[in-house]
This record gives structure tokens, sequence and C-alpha cells, in this order.
């Protein structure tokens, strides 16, 4: 089954590399539409967050941002098919001269990045900095093979998510004092923090090896243009309080991380991935605990 299915991809990834980008970028939005209209359950989700974080908008506005979300992560998620030249000519990078001088340090540091626009984009940094980040195994094989091979096209160290990935992390850092890359908007284990207004859990990676290490924090986010080119902005470092006890000093932290990257999602709602059921509320509402 896998197999078929990765089959089914590479045809679709040669039909849709036939047209020229504009063209392609068209097909995947009307793709995105139709995701909107048929994966029932991703709508639901992402329409009952946009409730709880925008109680204040109208139904027909949350349906907008709603469907431009799904637009937006189609669009990202297919341009991988052509990531190599999509970074070449279609990324801008804002802020990025005081990334690059909190990496001359040599003291390492750590972004925090957020499922938004073109998600992967910021990764042409790669292009002069050494970059260790960590991604899942995709179920499919195949699939992981060919996303790893287009990252192994870049200047990264790509950890694979296991039970080894704290320990691969501590000797890549270790190893070179480089940019290490994690996403932090999404649930994991980690700490009970609030989110965009309600109690969740929030992965705490980012904020965990910025103490550990003692490396600068910094958040990295993506905007999708119209033109379907993108911006790569990377904030000013955040202050970590280091007062307490590690465990506490996490907690706090991430409450921090977690308070710049709501702030962030709040002034651009359809360009972050909704369709996740970040707080647990679709799973709640199927319970009957809504």
């Amino acid at each position: 089954m896998y197999r078929i299915q990765y089959i089914l991809f590479r045809v679709f990834r040669a039909i849709l590399l036939f047209f020229p980008e504009k063209t392609r970028f068209g097909i995947v939005s009307f793709l995105g539409s139709m995701a909107y209209k048929l994966l029932k359950k991703r709508r639901e989700i992402a329409l009952i967050n946009l409730k709880m974080v925008f109680p204040e908008k109208t139904d027909d506005e949350r349906e907008k941002i709603a469907k431009k979300s799904f637009i937006t992560m189609v669009k990202a998620y297919t341009s991988a098919l052509w990531f190599d030249k999509y970074l070449k000519n279609n990324v801008e990078l804002v802020n990025y001269e005081n990334l690059k001088k909190l990496y001359s340090e040599n003291r390492g540091v750590v972004v925090a990045l957020i499922h938004m626009g073109n998600m992967e984009a910021s990764l042409k940094t790669a292009e002069d900095l050494d970059i260790i980040t960590v991604a899942k195994v995709q179920k499919n094989p195949y699939l992981d093979g060919f996303i790893t091979k287009i990252r192994s096209g870049l200047k990264i160290r790509l950890l694979k998510k296991s039970k080894k990935t704290p320990r691969e992390l501590k000797e890549a850092i270790e190893e070179r004092k480089g940019v290490v890359a994690l996403f932090s908007d999404h649930r994991d284990k980690g700490a009970t923090v609030n989110f965009l207004g309600t109690e969740t859990i929030s992965p705490t990676g980012a904020v965990s090896t910025a103490l550990k290490y003692d490396m600068p924090l910094i958040v990295g986010y993506n905007i999708m243009k119209e033109d379907n080119s993108c911006v790569s902005y990377f904030t000013n470092v955040i202050e970590l309080d280091k007062s307490g006890v590690f465990k506490e000093n996490v907690k706090v932290n991430t409450q921090k991380l977690m308070d710049v990257i709501g702030e962030i999602i709040k002034k651009h709602p359809e360009q972050w991935l909704w369709a996740h059921d970040r707080w647990n509320l679709y799973r709640k509402m199927k319970k009957g605990e809504l």
C-alpha cells in the first residue's frame, strides 16, 4: 500500500512540475479549497479552535480564516516538491542579520519555529548557517525517504524524532554550536501553559535547550504572500528567566515563549495551521464534554 501511495505521489509531482510555478500554485490553491470542503474533521477542528481564540469574530470571518489557512498549508507542503528552486527565488529573510550576529558568537542559537506560512522556508538560512533540526518520521517509508533526500540537499543535520532524540541533540550541539531549529507551537509532552487564552500542554524543547546550553532563544516564523513568495521573520532575543530551579525556569519561560508565539498568530491568523486539535477541543466535543 505504501509503495502504491508513493507511486501516485511521484506521478502527481511529475504532472505538477510540467507546469510553470504560477500555474502549479493555482492548481494547489484549488486543492486547498477542496480539502477545506472535503476534510470535515479537520475543518471542524479549525473552526472550533478559531471560535475559542476569536469569539468576537462572526462565523463568516472565522470560516474565511480557516479556508485561507487550508490553502496556505497545502501550498506550503506542495512547494516542497520543488523546494530547492523555491528557496532560491521566493524567500525573503527579515532581521536575518540579528540571527547571523548571534550565530557568529559561537554559542549556538535556538530558533523556536511556528507552523505558519511556508513554514520550512526558513531553512534558506542553511545556505549560510549550520542548522540542526528534528522531524517526525513519516508513516510511509518511501515518502519519508523522499522528504529526507530533499532536506539533505541543504546544509542541515536532520534528527528523526524518537526516544533517542534528546541524546542525539545533545551530541549534535556539543559537536558544533549551530542553530537548533525546533517547532514549538503544537501540542506535545511538555509544560502546562496558557496559549491563546486557554490552558494546554506545550513542548518545552526550545526553552529547555536554550537554558541547558546557555543559548539565546528567538522565534522564527513565515508569512506566505499572495504572489506565493514568502517572508521569514526572526524576532529579537527572548530574555529568559533563570532565577529559579531548572524545571520551574522551563515552565516560566515556555509560558513567555507561547505568549510571543500567540501574539504573532493573532496578527496573522490565516497563516497558522488551525486544523490541528491543539487544545483537544474536538476530542472533548465528541465525548460530550463541551
